[in-house]
């Protein structure tokens, strides 16, 4: 965990005088102020505040320790007052599947190191949802409906998904006509979705309906191949299959439903203390990405 962090998170609650308060201001979660404080008692191995129902007071010990949290803080606030030029430097940590890298994110990367050439990148290509502190990323690429408690998600743009299947593996079955049927027939399921998938009729009316899942994975490329060699139908992302769809090498799943679309977000643990370089990339993702995303021909 970010030691850094946890001492400016230390210096807001006494400033504020309350978990809350300072969890309202940094824009954290109450229990993510608490998780900071429990790291940074346990580095100093000591208790830095007295803390009942009504108040909370600095110990000691909390109260020689804030002497020097407060003047780190005031070296770090001198280390971003340098030139903007130096301040257009740095590494970028960020998580990001590799289907939503080879539509579009790796361009940006490319078209953002243009404008600033001096910037690292550090990617980490997983289907998995990490943890931002653990794993000490600062920007996340997520397409989730729900977002962990305690993060800031800043849209960018709906990823509309597809219901299909091979030529070759609906000619082994009846003709689906409902989406009650897909609890007999072959589901290639992505983890966030094992059991139920959500239908939409023309009177744009959400429905869940249980599927049999035979292939699962939390890879979406792992999906698309599956679904290619005919192993069932599946939920994918419209970008991915689109030019199969085209071509005939996969049809569409019952065409008079649609499947949600599904917000993809960057995702960060705090607006406050944000690196500059990093909200400068995250205003060019927000105005750049969907306009890749648009031109509606990216092939994976």
């Amino acid at each position: 965990m970010d030691t850094l962090k946890a001492i400016q998170v230390f210096v807001t609650i006494h400033q504020y005088g309350s978990f809350t308060k300072a969890a309202e201001h940094l824009n954290y979660s109450r229990a993510m102020v608490s998780r900071y404080l429990e790291h940074l008692e346990t580095t100093f191995s000591t208790r830095l505040f007295q803390r009942n129902t009504r108040k909370i007071s600095l110990t000691p010990s909390g109260e020689k320790a804030l002497i020097y949290c407060e003047n780190i803080l005031q070296q770090q606030s001198l280390l971003y007052s340098l030139s903007a030029h130096e301040q257009h430097q740095g590494i970028i940590r960020i998580s990001c599947s590799s289907f939503l890298f080879q539509i579009g994110v790796d361009e940006c990367i490319a078209k953002f190191r243009e404008h600033f050439p001096k910037v690292e990148f550090d990617i980490q290509l997983s289907e998995s949802t990490i943890d931002l502190i653990e794993d000490r990323v600062d920007i996340a690429f997520r397409i989730a409906q729900n977002i962990a408690d305690g993060l800031i998600a800043r849209p960018v743009y709906p990823i509309p998904s597809t219901f299909c299947a091979s030529p070759q593996f609906l000619e082994k079955i009846e003709t689906i006509t409902s989406p009650n049927q897909l609890a007999q027939h072959d589901c290639i399921v992505h983890y966030a979705q094992l059991s139920t998938w959500t239908f939409i009729n023309s009177n744009q009316q959400p429905q869940n309906y249980p599927i049999k899942s035979t292939f699962k994975s939390n890879d979406v490329l792992a999906l698309y191949k599956m679904c290619r060699q005919g192993c069932g139908i599946s939920m994918l992302p419209t970008y991915v299959v689109q030019n199969d769809l085209k071509n005939g090498d996969l049809k569409v799943v019952l065409p008079e439903y649609t499947a949600p679309d599904i917000m993809l977000s960057l995702v960060y643990t705090s607006r406050h203390h944000l690196p500059l370089i990093s909200q400068k990339f995250i205003g060019f993702i927000q105005e750049n990405l969907p306009k890749l995303l648009e031109k509606d021909k990216y092939t994976i």
